[in-house]
């Protein structure tokens, strides 16, 4: 059976900016800025983003594009033998734990969303937000279902626009409120001196968990785009949008959190205690609630279907060579499906109180999965990659795919190398290191 591709360049980037376009841009970007020093914070992210986002972005899009692979066999094909295969099972793994957490997050924005249509839902003892998370599962699995032309280019053509006209409208409503330029000084009023080492490693944190680096979708996405399209210029284009909603998410929540009183620095609890009461307390603030709500779930869902399509096409390509019943397309997505949601419920039901088995040492499963991804398995994942990229792979891989943008200067090539062989592994382990508080 023949791959399915990408049609054309608009789709590749409404689809990879989709994934990449999450709650790490909605919900995490805007807390972190207001926890590092606002201006100070966006100034070093941009940077890390263009120095050390856009180049593994770039890295892992043309494994996934030279070996036309999912994350499975990506790896194996490019250097002709299965030494590197521990990477696409740690990668599997740390996806499948991803969703797990990640849909008790989307519950949440699907509950809060339906509280805003419906008013307060009935409490189950957490069976109401499980149901919230299967119902995100069933949206990304309709998506996924219909494959990679007609379910995820098709509906990231309709979603993207639509989560940017959302953007744009809150946007535009918060800038109208007065006192809103207290909001736009923090973001944009630099001071050099909230610069220090923690906000350095904050900021690349953030630049890794915002582009979806390290969890196999853009290898994944990588392979189904036509080998004549320009990978730098795709993932530059896919670094722009993803920035963008980045930055207007910050500039509608921070104007509309100081005019209203509330501290900058609420943290993880921003999104999801104080922006209700903020919006709520504006003309017409019942129809923001909304349009906002609607906006994480948009944001979270597309994240949520990449992934899902990680783990089916490296699913299919697992058992493609059984003699007895290899999986398709559909049976591989419900499998998935099924393991993701089960983990979900499992961080749902640790967060109740009323199941200790799931709670050890006073953190619960939700936690423990949390940190033990962020914090390791990522990690892992990027330094083995660029470890694998930088010294393993012929480098006229890369020569070739940036020959069409760069032409056949050689500073190019080299800065890309000295970078992705001795900079790269140094900035993940800082990263890791940081995550768990030994730096």
């Amino acid at each position: 059976m023949e791959k399915e591709q990408f049609t054309s360049r608009f789709g590749v980037i409404m689809a990879t900016a989709a994934g990449a376009v999450g709650l790490g841009n909605i919900w995490k970007f805007p807390y972190m800025l207001g926890q590092n020093g606002g201006a100070a914070f966006l100034v070093v992210y941009i940077a890390c983003v263009l120095l050390f986002g856009l180049p593994l972005m770039i890295t892992e899009i043309v494994i996934g594009k030279r070996s036309g692979q999912s994350v499975r066999g990506a790896y194996q094909v490019l250097i002709g033998n299965r030494r590197w295969n521990g990477i696409p099972i740690l990668t599997c793994l740390t996806v499948t734990l991803i969703i797990g957490v990640y849909l008790v997050i989307t519950g949440w924005c699907v509950k809060y969303l339906l509280m805003s249509i419906v008013g307060p839902l009935p409490t189950l003892n957490g069976w109401t937000d499980v149901l919230c998370n299967a119902f995100a599962v069933l949206c990304s699995v309709a998506v996924v279902w219909l494959g990679v032309t007609k379910g995820i280019e098709r509906l990231s053509k309709i979603f993207m626009p639509i989560l940017l006209l959302i953007i744009v409208i809150l946007l535009v409503r918060v800038m109208l409120l007065p006192g809103a330029k207290e909001g736009l000084s923090f973001l944009f009023s630099f001071d050099a001196d909230k610069i220090s080492f923690d906000v350095i490693l904050s900021a690349l944190g953030q630049c890794f968990y915002s582009l979806s680096i390290g969890m196999g979708a853009l290898i994944t996405y990588g392979s189904y785009i036509p080998k004549k399209q320009n990978v730098v210029t795709t993932a530059c284009g896919i670094v722009a949008v993803d920035t963008l909603v980045a930055v207007m998410s910050a500039c509608v929540i921070m104007p509309a959190v100081f005019v209203y009183g509330f501290s900058p620095e609420q943290g993880p609890k921003l999104v999801f205690s104080v922006l209700p009461v903020v919006f709520e307390q504006m003309p017409g603030g019942h129809v923001m609630v909304l349009l906002f709500f609607a906006l994480l779930c948009i944001a979270a869902i597309t994240s949520i279907v990449s992934l899902f399509e990680v783990l089916t096409a490296s699913l299919v390509d697992v058992t493609a060579h059984r003699e007895r019943r290899p999986l398709t397309r559909h049976q591989a997505l419900v499998y998935v499906a099924v393991v993701c949601l089960a983990i979900s419920g499992f961080c749902t039901f640790s967060m109740t109180g009323e199941s200790d088995w799931l709670v050890w040492r006073g953190k619960t499963l939700f936690d423990g999965l949390d940190v033990l991804t962020s914090s390791f398995m990522l990690p892992m994942v990027a330094l083995s990659t660029v470890i694998f990229f930088g010294w393993f792979v012929d480098k006229q891989v890369m020569i070739e795919e940036m020959k069409p943008h760069y032409g056949t200067k050689p500073w190019a090539i080299q800065g890309y190398y000295f970078l992705i062989r001795w900079c790269f592994p140094i900035l993940i382990l800082l990263i890791g290191l940081n995550s768990i508080g030994i730096i």
